[in-house]
């Protein structure tokens, strides 16, 4: 019995000693971990911090477009529906087909039967997705009128000073497009004076503006319609036939944004002198304007 304080005393001693230990390593791990100002001078630079790498390596994936509601009947009618042409004072009110060429929808509806009327449609070498800067549209010349016959009517400029804005519709967003050129066009690259103007994009502001160029001193009016490197174009195309293999087109540029939809037709003039294929000069007489061909 007598042994039993000295147990319990020697049991105190071992508590105490290992509470003792415990209390020296928090000590020490405290003081040797650094200071919250410490910590942030201490971050190395971008190069070797691994949080900054992982940021710069963050890319964000675009939100894919999406289709109006007004598309899904004509989508699930025909997948290659890309939107929907309206040029007011016509009858030009139509869906719009982008095919994987150029010749397809030459004689096919939109249902993909035979017809010689064709479907209005994209170039193949078009995206609109992309943002390309110039979109071409084909549609026949029909005789009933229909199609893009009525493209004819900008062949007289009272018709230009009472509408001078067309729509083009894609599946994801709307536009108004300002005329600003109707011209005449080869439609094969035989002709002297041929121009592809039917190309979707260009490598440099440069090259486009060389294209607004073409379009301004082909076009048989002279408008108030300015045309820059940051616009979008939109030409229609039909065939013509005053003389064999000719085109007629009507290009207008996409209203900016905040820009008043008024333009200024009353000051809309003819061209003295446009540039023609060189086929409308074999048929009709007269020669290309010397200075306008320098300026090419």
């Amino acid at each position: 019995m007598e042994n039993k304080p000295k147990k319990l005393t020697k049991l105190y001693i071992i508590i105490v000693i290992f509470l003792l230990i415990i209390a020296l390593l928090s000590a020490f791990i405290l003081l040797s971990f650094p200071r919250g100002d410490e910590q942030v001078s201490e971050i190395p630079d971008g190069e070797k911090y691994v949080g900054e790498k992982i940021d710069e390596e963050i890319v964000e994936e675009p939100v894919p477009p999406v289709m109006r509601s007004r598309f899904y009947d004509l989508y699930e009618q025909n997948d290659h529906i890309i939107g929907w042409i309206r040029v007011p004072g016509t009858n030009i009110n139509y869906p719009v087909v982008q095919g994987d060429d150029n010749l397809f929808y030459l004689h096919h509806d939109l249902d993909r039967r035979r017809s010689a009327a064709g479907t209005i449609f994209l170039y193949a070498s078009a995206d609109v997705l992309e943002n390309n800067r110039n979109l071409s549209l084909f549609g026949h010349y029909m005789r009933n009128g229909t199609k893009f016959s009525a493209l004819h009517n900008y062949l007289d400029i009272e018709h230009y000073r009472r509408f001078p804005i067309f729509a083009f519709d894609n599946l994801y967003e709307d536009g108004l497009y300002k005329i600003f050129s109707v011209f005449y066009m080869a439609g094969s690259s035989a002709d002297a004076l041929f121009y592809y103007y039917i190309t979707a994009d260009f490598p440099t502001d440069e090259d486009f503006a060389a294209h607004i160029n073409q379009l301004l001193v082909r076009s048989i009016f002279i408008t108030t319609v300015d045309v820059d490197i940051d616009d979008r174009i939109v030409i229609l195309t039909v065939c013509t036939y005053e003389t064999y293999d000719l085109r007629l087109a009507v290009a207008g540029r996409r209203i900016r944004p905040g820009e008043s939809l008024l333009v200024n037709t009353e000051d809309a003039i003819l061209n003295p002198e446009p540039l023609f294929p060189q086929r409308w000069y074999n048929a009709f007489g007269g020669e290309p304007p010397a200075h306008i061909l320098e300026s090419l």
